[in-house]
Parts: C-alpha cells; structure tokens; sequence
C-alpha cells in the first residue's frame, strides 16, 4: 500500500524536532541536489509504488524559536513547531519521517524522506506566503534519490531516533489502573522500559534487573519485524524530553505536553525482505515519525559510530 499522505496539514497545524546529541556521522554524507528526472521509485508492501528522496534543508534556529514561541508550539525538542513549519513550507510533500540536526559541524539542517519529488519541488517553488516561515529555511532544500531497489541480505550501518514506547488497549489500561504501583496506570501508553519493569514485578522479579539498552534494542527488532534483522546495536544517546502533541479535539485545547523516552539507537542491519524494508523506510520507526522521530538513516557497514 501507498504511504498515504492524509490531511496532516489540517490536523496538526503544528511541530518541530530538535535533537539534542552531537553523534550524527551518517547525516555527514550529506545528500546533492538531484537531476530533473533522477526520480526512482522504492517499492512499497503491497506492489505500490512512491518516488523516495532523502531530502536535506538547512534551517535557521533562532527562527524556529521564534515561530514556536510566537505560534505557541515550543516544547524541549522544537519538534512540534518544526512539524508545523514543514506543513506551512510544503504542505502534504512536506518530508517524513525526517531527523533535525540542530549541532551539526556543517550547520543545522534536517534530513527527510520525501515521497513525492515532483509534488515536492512544485510546494519549494512557490514563494512562502509567510515571512516568518520564509526566514526558517535555510536556502534551497537538496534531494538524492533513494536506491530503487533493495537487495535481500545486504547489510548497511543505521542510526535511528525513537521514542520506544508501548501502548494499552482499553482493558490493559483498565487493568493497569487498578494495579496499584504502575508507572502512570491511566496512561494510553508508557516508555517501554517502565512496561518491561511492571512484567518483571508482576512475575515476583527484581524490576532493577531490567536493562534499558536491551529492552529498547529488543523494541526496535519488533519494529523492524521482517523487513530486516539486527546484527548488532547500541543505545549512544538517552534522555527524557516533554513533547507538544495534538488532542484531536474539536474544542477546548488542542494540544497537551507529553513525557517520554527520547533514545538514539545506532549499528549495523541486515535487509531481509526488500519491499517490507522500502515501506518501512517510507513510513519510520515508532510512532511521531512526523515530529522528529522515526527516520532511519543508513550508511555503509563500517563507517558508522
């Protein structure tokens, strides 16, 4: 199936990513402009068919300040506001997933898969209706074609920015109400570590035997299920960062701050089934691919880390 770009734009007005490690040696092979027709297509699950570009925009970071603060969209990662921003720039062709580089040696930029190359370059053409918008990016936005196709059993180094977390159903979070003791028991969702804790205390363990880096490697092989395997990984940066996100509601407020695990997780990957890789990469890892999280970045074997 298609990556459907669905209407975004009306429902979050709103987003920024602002990471804040300095470790990003795949974002260094940065990509160059493309040609006029260079576009090649990934092949998603399902037979469909997208243009896939890795996308690089330099952003101005005082701007994106501005405009969070003047938009009431700031949060610890300016990834509310940066979402909102590439909505008004770009409209549905906005790039996502995508990962901001705030530290970046060569200046700070974000990198994004862009689905549609020709919807893309049709949005970067017009003039910004806003000045505000018009003075948060940086200079031309450079495209690179993806590879077309994806080869079972080639191995790349990654690094990904997640936000590992679990979600409840409505009876799991019953249940977990009614528990005393549970890591924010009415909550939809929790930081997957705190959910390992809960399992290794209900079955009579020790919750501070549960290590952090395992369950959050252990979260990403689920989420690469059969698109790819894991030949080694690590976690290189971790914190906790309060987030915008929106209500969906129609009145009152429409967005809440949300806590919860930021992780940086980077190593080497083996594809194992190519189209399933292709629309995972489209897609993103985790949920809040369009805030910043998510976006799987890929370089050689051996030169990552």
């Amino acid at each position: 199936m298609a990556v459907r770009r669905t209407d975004r734009q009306r429902r979050h007005q709103q987003h920024a990513g602002r990471g804040t490690d300095r470790r990003t040696p795949l974002a260094r092979r940065c990509p160059c402009r493309a040609a006029p027709g260079d576009g090649r297509a990934a092949r998603l699950a399902g037979g469909d068919a997208v243009t896939l570009h890795l996308a690089r925009i330099g952003i101005h970071v005082h701007a994106l300040a501005g405009f969070a603060v003047a938009r009431r969209l700031s949060d610890e990662d300016l990834g509310y506001a940066l979402h909102a921003a590439l909505l008004a720039r770009f409209g549905d062709a906005a790039p996502r997933p995508f990962r901001f580089l705030p530290d970046h040696e060569k200046g700070p930029h974000l990198l994004g898969y862009v689905h549609d190359r020709a919807e893309f370059a049709d949005a970067a053409a017009l003039p910004p209706a806003d000045a505000v918008i018009d003075a948060l990016f940086d200079g031309e936005p450079a495209l690179r074609p993806m590879p077309e196709r994806w080869r079972e059993g080639a191995r790349f180094g990654f690094e990904v920015r997640v936000r590992p977390v679990v979600r409840f159903g409505k009876s799991a979070r019953a249940a977990r109400t009614e528990r005393d003791g549970g890591w924010l028991s009415g909550a939809g969702e929790i930081d997957a570590n705190h959910a390992a804790r809960e399992r290794v205390a209900r079955a009579g363990g020790d919750p501070d035997t549960v290590d952090r880096e395992a369950v959050y490697i252990d979260w990403l092989a689920k989420r690469l299920a059969d698109a790819a395997t894991l030949d080694h990984a690590d976690l290189r940066h971790f914190r906790r960062t309060r987030t915008l996100r929106n209500t969906h509601r129609s009145e009152g407020r429409r967005t809440h701050r949300v806590e919860g695990p930021d992780a940086l997780i980077g190593g080497t990957l083996t594809i194992a089934d190519p189209a399933a890789f292709a629309a995972l990469l489209a897609k993103g890892i985790g949920r809040h691919s369009g805030f910043g999280y998510g976006m799987l970045l890929l370089a050689p074997p051996g030169r990552v880390g």
